[in-house]
């Protein structure tokens, strides 16, 4: 009893020591922050998330800390491109302005911003308004660095804040424009943090030092993380990240604290600085505030919390491109020799030329993917005959679903595979839409076992001999769909795996892109061979 009694004490005067904190703050600074967009300003066909929930959610929370005497700043990890036929085909000019009239002060600089030229990007900047910020890409062959200012500075209340951006060291093999690796050189975002920090700090006399970064919350094997970055650099306060598309609950490193707020607008992360006398970060709260998600209840989709109206301002400017939307997704992008058959008990029970034709715009879209995987029940509808549409794409696969690679050892993929293989032994009376569809592999199944994987050109093998696990190759790439990474279906998890990577490419603009790059597709390429994919002995 004695020791209960010593720990509530504790307990009541460290509450009261935060709340003294609190009371006793020079600012309560609010940063509001998004990241990985994706394109997504309007509402999904659920009503979930969209920009002008967003706008009035954001209206909301401003309101909140400017009555409590407080200061606000508006912040994005970055990735607002590339994601919905309805944002591409503009090159995200209503998301920009959506940002503009949602007040953003900055974002960080994204891979995806690259699936564009530099000139698309420059008008983007312009539609905007607000900086771009990435203090790590440069002109190649030069010290001059591409996206300026290199950082702002925001003095609220007598503090001064000094904000820069970070982007993946990784994005010339992400990005689908030949400029990113022909035009930049995107450096070590240590090296250059630290010397950012320094200028900040020495020269700018800034009180607090915050980063936005497109990065990932653990980075890859070729570029560091939101972590990496916090533990490597002293004086940093905040890292507002994106790029893994997490949610990361406000956690602190080397007394840097780093939030996300998973993608699409799904979320606004709200964290709530309060600055003392010494222009020091005192304590802090944190909390994401859904925007009009929800779950599945029985056969209903239920909001998780208060529904919020959207902004009938938003909606009008919104408008117009959603119109031209719906006309230029009527628009034919190529020509199909012969149906691809989306049958609901054929997709979900045996390999498809559908299930081919997915696989092979995945690999299309992505490249050095040595295998790709995907489920039955992604596969939404035929693709007909003849003359092919965008909507007619969109419909084979009318989700949200993005691209996603792993790089594999030789055993973690063949583990993998062991779990996905038994999703291919089917019991015709009960379909499962996650029965799997290979792509430029082969599995070999002998009693209910995997044994052997490999190439359908041959080129590579990965066999279970007397026991022993023999591989031509140390490693490999698997390609397949965000939903089934997240463990969709019951696939193995493999979001947590440090080689992860969510492209952001959506699997239906995949599908869109490789007709769009071939015209003419010839049905008879994807029906070859299909009983040599899933092999039982």
């Amino acid at each position: 009893m004695k020791y209960l009694l010593t720990f509530a004490v504790i307990f009541l005067v460290s509450c009261a020591s935060v709340e003294e904190k609190k009371k006793n703050a020079k600012l309560k600074l609010r940063i509001l922050h998004t990241n990985d967009h994706h394109g997504h300003y309007l509402a999904d066909k659920d009503g979930q998330y969209g920009m002008a929930a967003r706008k009035t959610l954001i209206d909301k929370l401003r309101n909140e800390i400017t009555e409590q005497k407080g200061e606000h700043l508006l912040l994005s990890g970055g990735d607002i491109n590339t994601g919905t036929m309805e944002s591409d085909i503009f090159d995200a000019e209503p998301d920009f302005k959506g940002m503009k009239a949602l007040g953003y002060d900055a974002m960080a600089v994204g891979n995806h911003e690259f699936d564009n030229s530099f000139k698309v990007i420059q008008k983007q900047m312009k539609w905007a308004g607000f900086p771009f910020l990435s203090a790590n890409i440069y002109w190649k062959g030069t010290d001059n660095r591409v996206f300026k200012p290199t950082y702002i500075i925001k003095e609220l209340n007598g503090v001064k804040i000094g904000i820069f951006g970070l982007t993946t060291k990784d994005t010339p093999f992400k990005a689908s424009h030949d400029d990113a690796k022909m035009k930049f050189d995107f450096r070590d975002i240590t090296k250059v943090a630290k010397e950012v920090v320094k200028e900040l700090k020495n020269k700018e006399k800034v009180d607090l030092v915050f980063v936005v970064t497109h990065v990932g919350h653990h980075g890859s094997t070729t570029s560091n993380g939101d972590i990496d970055l916090a533990k490597a650099v002293d004086d940093i306060d905040v890292i507002v990240g994106g790029h893994s598309q997490e949610i990361i609950n406000a956690e602190v490193h080397n007394n840097t604290v780093i939030v996300q707020a998973e993608d699409w607008g799904k979320y606004v992360g709200v964290l709530d600085l309060y600055i003392d006398k010494s222009h020091e970060r005192s304590v802090f709260d944190y909390k994401l505030v859904p925007v009009n998600l929800k779950k599945r209840v029985g056969n209903k989709k239920v909001l998780i919390e208060n529904e919020i109206l959207e902004n009938p301002k938003m909606l009008k400017m919104f408008d117009p491109f959603k119109k031209r939307a719906e006309v230029i997704g009527r628009k034919v992008v190529g020509i199909i020799s012969k149906t691809f058959d989306g049958t609901r008990t054929k997709v979900r029970s045996r390999q498809m030329p559908i299930g081919q034709f997915m696989a092979k715009s995945l690999a299309h879209q992505v490249s050095e993917v040595d295998i790709v995987v995907l489920n039955g029940g992604s596969m939404r509808a035929s693709l007909n005959k003849g003359k092919v549409s965008r909507k007619d794409i969109h419909n084979v696969h009318p989700y949200g679903n993005t691209i996603s690679t792993v790089k594999f050892s030789a055993k973690e993929l063949f583990e993998y595979l062991k779990v996905v293989s038994k999703k291919a032994i089917v019991d015709p009376s009960n379909l499962i839409g996650g029965y799997p569809h290979i792509g430029q592999a082969a599995l070999t199944i002998k009693n209910k076992e995997l044994v052997k994987v490999e190439a359908r050109d041959k080129s590579w093998r990965i066999e279970l001999i007397n026991g022993q696990l023999n591989s031509t190759r140390t490693h490999y790439t698997l390609g397949t769909m965000n939903f089934l990474a997240k463990g969709g279906d019951n696939y193995p998890k493999i979001v947590d795996h440090e080689n992860y990577v969510d492209t952001g490419f959506m699997i239906n603009s995949a599908m869109m892109n490789y007709v769009e790059a071939n015209k003419n597709i010839k049905s008879d390429d994807f029906e070859k061979d299909l009983s040599e994919i899933i092999i039982f002995k």
